[in-house]
């Protein structure tokens, strides 16, 4: 695709990539991105303050996708993801989101399956393999671009012994791990969901600012949706890039109020001024 072409078609899946910094690991990622099986998707990085630098990565790799990357920025004030991400929802163009953080390279298969596996009501979520300083900064672009870190032998001795189990793709496990009655959590590096549903919980909540416990909540307020959440472990697999993290700043009484919302929809969420709606 040139830069100039005219895009008459709209993406069947928007990937929304929450980033900050890391325009090394970004590469990594949009190399991954390109060995999709599926290709009828857009990104949409969610940018949550990075340096010009970024920007110029998006750059590179604008052309070698079917569709334009969408880059959503804004100022560096903090960890404030949940505002980013639910910007780069109202930017995306399609009527399914796979969300995923700008550490995590991904399988060759991973957004065929989580659109394979789409259905209302439903939030769908894989897992990733943790993999170690060494092996995240010596991969190379040609390793990447033929796929050998979806190899076993290739991170295996480079990720946690529990961690190994997590990197086989084995999609035939999906009826059996989610069986009738179990649910799972959505993990916020690794899930999907119809945007409808998305809208309907009202996104992230914006009042979680810093660090941790944002996908905890909105896991939670799925759950009081009524939605039910699926694994794709060992089916949309990811490879995380490592790095140091900070701790999570929020106090104990606030940890409680963000991991245990009262109601579903986000008072001050994607949509402003619609609680009222839904405070019956």
């Amino acid at each position: 695709m040139t830069k100039n072409m005219e895009i008459t078609d709209t993406p069947k899946v928007s990937l929304i990539i929450a980033c900050y910094n890391q325009a090394d690991y970004l590469e990594k990622i949009l190399y991954s991105l390109l060995n999709q099986s599926f290709t009828q998707f857009e990104i949409v990085i969610a940018d949550d303050g990075s340096e010009p630098v970024f920007a110029k990565v998006i750059e590179k790799f604008n052309s070698k996708f079917k569709y334009p990357i969408q880059h959503v920025w804004h100022d560096d004030a903090g960890f404030r993801k949940t505002i980013i991400v639910n910007g780069a929802v109202k930017k995306s163009k399609s009527d399914y989101l796979i969300f995923i953080d700008g550490d995590c390279m991904v399988h060759h298969r991973f957004i065929a399956r989580h659109y394979l596996r789409r259905k209302k009501g439903v939030v769908l979520s894989g897992r990733r393999v943790m993999l170690d300083e060494e092996i995240s900064k010596s991969i190379s672009v040609d390793q990447i671009k033929k796929s050998l870190y979806e190899k076993p032998s290739f991170w295996w001795k480079h990720c946690e012994h529990a961690e190994r189990k997590r990197g086989f793709y084995l999609p035939f496990l999906f009826h059996i791990v989610n069986f009738p009655g179990r649910d799972y959590w959505a993990f916020g590096s690794n899930f999907s969901l119809h945007k409808n549903d998305f809208i309907e919980v009202n996104g992230y909540d914006e009042s979680i600012i810093g660090r941790g416990l944002e996908d905890i909540n909105l896991s939670q307020r799925f759950k009081l949706k009524g939605f039910r959440t699926k694994r794709l472990s060992n089916e949309a697999i990811q490879y995380h890039l490592f790095h140091r993290s900070e701790p999570v700043p929020h106090s104990k009484e606030d940890e409680e109020i963000i991991i245990n919302p009262k109601h579903f929809f986000a008072e001050n969420g994607i949509i402003k001024n619609l609680m009222i709606k839904y405070a019956k």
